[in-house]
């Protein structure tokens, strides 16, 4: 009896050194989500990595790790990111950037023609909102959600071609000031381009954590966002390892395309 235990005793300790050296060995879990910042001049997309926890910020196929929020429409073609940019002399009247300032936003016809006077392209008002006119084969109109949904793709196409497979579902972060419409438009752009939101972030609160303040001993975090086409400030309370936000402001029209 002595002598069976200590072989059924070897055995156990022989399986869970197999299972232990297996798991040194396995590759490690490939990211499901991927995580969005659609910006109002500038786009990226990164991964969070959960075997290692680290992240990475997923670069496109010329190593840019972020793409310009520009979109371009041709005879027959739309592009996006950097191979716009290169069209944006060119083509200026079907170039459009800026679209994040207009996604889900509601305008007077007076609010909208002080608002696009600085744009190349086309700018209609249609029931509140904005959309665009260009001109490709014939004259379209597209909404500032389509122009998104080119972004979004691009972003996917990158992190399918990065992970090497594909990808379905992503968190997406948007300024602290978005209304409800604002969010809903902005989900809506990511599910015309394939993608399920699992979670809309502020994107204050999307800084704070990038950085690890959900983890230290902090009670009040200011985050200020100069971006490329608005300056954000917004106090944030941690409660729980999650951030509030407490108090908001910024200027909608204070840097990027509007100093150049």
């Amino acid at each position: 009896m002595a002598g069976e235990m200590t072989i059924l005793g070897s055995a156990v300790l022989t399986l869970l050194l197999a299972g232990y050296l297996a798991q040194q060995y396995l590759p490690l879990p490939t990211p499901k989500v991927i995580g969005i910042d659609l910006g109002t001049t500038y786009c990226s997309v990164g991964v969070f990595f959960p075997g290692t926890g680290k992240v990475k910020v997923i670069p496109d196929e010329n190593g840019h790790i972020s793409i310009p929020s520009m979109v371009s429409f041709t005879d027959g073609d739309v592009y996006v990111g950097y191979e716009s940019l290169e069209l944006a002399d060119s083509n200026p009247q079907n170039t459009i950037y800026d679209a994040k300032r207009f996604i889900g936003k509601i305008f007077t016809p007076e609010e909208l023609e002080a608002e696009v006077g600085r744009y190349p392209f086309k700018v209609l008002h249609r029931n509140g909102m904005a959309e665009f006119s260009v001109t490709s084969n014939e004259t379209i109109i597209v909404s500032p959600e389509f122009v998104g949904s080119r972004l979004l793709l691009k972003l996917k196409e990158m992190a399918e071609e990065y992970l090497g497979m594909p990808v379905a579902n992503a968190v997406i972060s948007v300024p602290a000031e978005f209304d409800l419409q604002q969010r809903n438009s902005t989900i809506q752009a990511a599910n015309l381009a394939g993608l399920k939101i699992l979670r809309v972030i502020n994107e204050p609160t999307a800084a704070a954590m990038a950085y690890g303040l959900h983890k230290v001993d902090v009670f009040y975090v200011l985050v200020i966002d100069l971006g490329g086409g608005t300056l954000d400030v917004s106090l944030l309370n941690k409660q729980g390892g999650m951030f509030l936000t407490r108090a908001m402001s910024g200027f909608l029209t204070l840097l990027g395309t509007d100093y150049q």
